[in-house]
């Protein structure tokens, strides 16, 4: 009884922490779905001389937006410097603290070539971020942006957090000088050509393929052809040439005119069928085509086989062959030569 009622008590004391862990779930999950945009306060973008004094400048910031047609001349002795303050602001809230986002990255565009170029932008704790670029030394990929030198400056803000919304501002149209134009693409190299570590020849574009299966058949020498068909049937024609002389004074079953077994024409005609196939094969069938047949037509040519030649053993039991050859007398009986 003291055991049940130990039991039921852990029981409900699980169950209401459970039922705590629950709620404080659902509350770190309303808090985590309130949005928390970003905020530019105390943006300018500066074109600085070779002596470092501000020759051009602009204010931006997240209310007072720069217009899209704002444009900056820029030549080969001056430097781009961009300041801004960046702040958290909670939808529904006023109150703004300084954030240091995961990713915060100034956005070059070629506006004729659609090319794009990449810089991050450092920030601070407090939220104070900013970037120079002196164009003496700017990098080869951000001058050969455009051919004809306009270039388009966006500030991109974005963070891991869904609770973050990304940003993207536009600044102002960048006009480079002539002399800070290069082509695209620009190799940094002595000969101006990409060097060879990067193996471009593997992504140029390829000739199209062409696809040969099997080429058409050289037409085969009729000489050659005889020659070798010769070959095959004089096994046959030796056969059929000599067979008169087997079969005088033999036994019955040798004889070219005699009725030959069922065995015996099973046998013939399943090496006849096999020598058929086998010139099949060479004109048109496939390998694959031929020996499942090769090996259907030799069960009946081994079994075949085999009892032609127990048949013809009995036979021989029967009518021995001696050494001497056997002629016939006029009365028709055999008589061995030299008698």
């Amino acid at each position: 009884m003291g055991l049940s009622r130990r039991n039921l008590l852990q029981s409900e004391s699980f169950s209401s922490l459970s039922s705590l862990l629950m709620l404080g779930l659902v509350l770190i999950s309303l808090i985590d779905r309130s949005l928390c945009d970003f905020v530019i306060e105390n943006g300018q973008v500066s074109v600085l001389d070779s002596s470092g004094i501000t020759s051009k400048s602009l204010k931006f910031s997240t209310e007072e937006k720069p217009k899209t047609d704002t444009k900056l001349d820029a030549g080969d002795g001056n430097t781009l410097k961009v300041t801004f303050d960046i702040f958290g602001k909670l939808s529904g809230h006023s109150n703004k603290e300084p954030i240091l986002p995961s990713q915060l990255n100034l956005l070059a565009t070629g506006l004729d070539s659609n090319l794009h170029w990449v810089s991050v932008i450092k920030a601070r704790n407090n939220g104070k971020a900013k970037w120079e670029l002196d164009l003496a030394r700017a990098p080869t990929d951000f001058l050969s942006l455009s051919p004809t030198g306009q270039v388009s400056i966006d500030l991109v803000i974005g963070d891991r957090s869904p609770n973050h919304p990304p940003l993207k501002l536009r600044l102002f149209t960048l006009n480079l000088s002539k002399e800070l134009i290069l082509n695209y693409p620009y190799w940094d190299t002595k000969d101006g050509k990409p060097p060879a570590a990067l193996e471009l020849e593997k992504y140029y574009v390829k000739s199209n393929l062409q696809w040969t299966f099997q080429p058409p058949r050289k037409p085969d020498n009729p000489i050659i052809s005889l020659i070798f068909m010769g070959l095959v049937l004089s096994p046959w024609l030796i056969l059929f040439a000599t067979w008169p002389k087997l079969s005088n004074g033999s036994i019955p079953s040798l004889r070219l005119l005699s009725s030959p077994s069922k065995s015996t024409t099973i046998f013939i005609a399943t090496i006849l069928s096999q020598e058929v196939l086998i010139l099949t094969y060479w004109a048109r069938l496939r390998l694959y085509h031929y020996l499942p047949i090769a090996f259907l037509l030799s069960l009946p040519l081994i079994f075949s086989g085999r009892s032609a030649l127990s048949e013809l053993r009995v036979k021989r039991k029967k009518h021995p062959i001696k050494g001497t050859h056997l002629v016939n007398n006029s009365d028709g009986k055999g008589k061995q030569k030299g008698e």
